[in-house]
């Protein structure tokens, strides 16, 4: 895997953390900073954890004409892959919604 598409990654978690957080800004004015943060930072890595496990149920389901045990590989990938991801966006969500509030609040 690239550096380059993990930091490109990392940008868009920020972004779409700093999204999240003001729109529940708007539509969820009762919630405090803390909230509206937390499940700023949650969306992306739900998202995230859903398609993961679709795929692996995707991989699963397969045949495996081969023979080979290349399905426990590509399982084992798919998810050593899935829970990076999630994590990056996790915190990058975190960071981009705490920058999101930080800027409304000045």
């Amino acid at each position: 895997m690239n550096w380059t598409l993990i930091l490109i990654g990392f940008s868009l978690a920020v972004l779409m953390g700093a999204g999240v957080a003001a729109l529940l800004a708007q539509m969820r004015p009762e919630w405090t900073q803390r909230k509206r943060g937390l499940v700023a930072a949650s969306f992306l890595p739900g998202v995230t954890l859903v398609a993961t496990m679709l795929a692996l149920i995707w991989i699963w389901s397969l045949d495996d004409p081969g023979g080979g045990n290349m399905r426990d590989v590509a399982a084992s990938m798919i998810a050593t892959v899935g829970l990076g991801f999630s994590l990056l966006g996790f915190f990058g969500g975190l960071l981009g919604a705490l920058l999101a509030q930080h800027r409304r609040t000045r």
